[in-house]
Formats: C-alpha cells, sequence, structure tokens
C-alpha cells in the first residue's frame, strides 16, 4: 500500500504543469527544476516516445516517480 499526503500529491502535479509549460516555452529543455537540486526537491525530465510526457522524481527514497502522460502540449521540433 502507498500512503500519501493529499498536499503531497497536490504540490506534484502542480510542479508536474509547471514542468510542462517550460518545456512547451523552451522545446531543447530535457530536464526542469524550479529551485537548487537539494534533498527533497522535485525534479522533471522530459519522456516519452514523442517527448511529450514529464516524468516527475522527487530526491527522496519513498517518493514513487510519476510520469504524467501528454502533458506537454507542444511536440519537440526535429
Amino acid at each position: 500500500m502507498r500512503m500519501v499526503y493529499m498536499d503531497d500529491e497536490d504540490e506534484a502535479k502542480a510542479f508536474a504543469i509547471k514542468a510542462a509549460k517550460g518545456f512547451e516555452e523552451h522545446n531543447e529543455w530535457m530536464t526542469y527544476a524550479d529551485k537548487k537540486i537539494a534533498a527533497g526537491c522535485l525534479f522533471a525530465v522530459r519522456w516519452g516516445l514523442l517527448d511529450n510526457c514529464v516524468l516527475v522524481f522527487k530526491l527522496d527514497e519513498l517518493f514513487e516517480p510519476v510520469n504524467y502522460q501528454g502533458l506537454i502540449k507542444q511536440q519537440r521540433e526535429e
């Protein structure tokens, strides 16, 4: 069983949306963090076959990574 606080889930979802907007505006970005990378921070990676997913990690051994599929609306230009 996975036990989570609702606030933590909301924080991860809001972060994924923020990362997707950053990826949409900056096609060259492959990763995103909104503050200095340190223990406990959220970190996003552009992900998926079409580069339209946002994979969110938290630098915490108990956090299970989440892939938000199809979240990036603008596709990368080749």
